[in-house]
């Protein structure tokens, strides 16, 4: 096996040998995170046949809570992760002086996401965002609507939309819970919200009872679209809304439970960005490859016989 890895023969121990810990730290840390990044995702993509150009696109940042800089800032990494299969197809270090928001465009360059719909959060609901996606990018954005935007929440709260039946409607059971989404679409604020290229803004209400403790939980929230109702019917729009989380569940969430990224030892340099990127790719190959749901348990699997890990990515 460490002949397949390429690692090094040591003539008088007469075998291969693994690197030492420091010098593979050395190298990772040394590597150019931006040259890495597009060279695994692309692989990646290349076997990834199943891929449809209508998986939407969630774009969410993520902090690396034990990686710092010689300044003593975290290390801030912007990422796009398919919906459908939580795969990352790109992912940018955030400048320090920086934020997300200026990011969006640095992710999103190298992509051709004409015709994606491409999810955010609240933070990233930004009129140059908007004019970005569809003007430069040729794409459709689902924003989330919320405090940071009150003007253009008021607005969306006058309609009264949940006044009105829902426009449709899911039931979940499930690990004791019960989980019902609610949505209300209208086209009526198109020609009238301070916010560019709007076909439809939407109302969405999750209610959950659980079974095992007595309070409820109800939110609301609030979005805009560039799709008008003939693209995103209110049935595909709450499915938007709800994969947009798939970033955080199944992607964010594996890396630092499983991969336990925010101890990781790996703090300067690119380090830190370099791993996160192979993290990335492990999870990815694992998806795209094997169609594993449960990164952890394939993760066992392979410790116990690292063979598998070499044949999954061709040595």
């Amino acid at each position: 096996m460490l002949k397949r890895l390429g690692c090094y023969f040591h003539e008088d121990k007469q075998r291969y040998v693994v690197p030492s810990e420091p010098t593979i730290r050395r190298i990772i840390q040394s590597q150019d995170s931006e040259t890495i990044e597009p060279v695994l995702n692309g692989w990646i993509k290349r076997l990834n046949l199943e891929q449809t150009d209508d998986d939407a696109i969630a774009v969410d940042g993520k902090v690396l809570k034990g990686a710092h800089d010689s300044q003593g800032h975290q290390t801030h990494l912007l990422s796009a992760v398919l919906h459908e299969q939580a795969t990352t197809v790109a992912q940018v270090k955030i400048d320090s002086k920086s934020n997300e928001i200026p990011s969006v465009s640095t992710l999103l360059d190298p992509l051709d996401i004409s015709d994606r719909v491409i999810t955010f959060d609240a933070l990233h609901t930004q009129r140059k965002t908007a004019k970005y996606l569809v003007e430069d990018k040729k794409a459709y954005y689902f924003f989330t609507v919320k405090g940071n935007q009150p003007t253009l929440k008021a607005d969306i709260e006058l309609l009264n939309l949940t006044q009105t039946p829902p426009d449709h409607e899911t039931v979940e059971k499930g690990h004791g819970r019960i989980e019902t989404r609610r949505i209300w679409t209208s086209t009526a604020l198109n020609n009238y919200l301070d916010a560019p290229i709007v076909k439809q803004v939407c109302c969405i209400q999750r209610h959950v009872f659980d079974c095992k403790s007595i309070p409820e939980r109800e939110e609301t929230v609030y979005g805009i679209t560039a799709l008008t109702p003939s693209q995103a019917n209110p049935k595909r729009l709450l499915k938007l809304n709800r994969g947009h989380w798939s970033i955080e569940n199944r992607s964010h969430y594996v890396r630092d439970v499983t991969f336990n990224e925010d101890n990781s030892q790996i703090r300067t340099g690119s380090g830190p960005q370099v791993m996160a990127c192979l993290r990335n790719f492990a999870v990815g190959t694992l998806r795209v490859v094997k169609n594993v749901t449960n990164v952890a348990s394939a993760l066992r699997d392979m410790a116990a016989k690292p063979h598998r890990a070499l044949e999954l990515i061709g040595l």
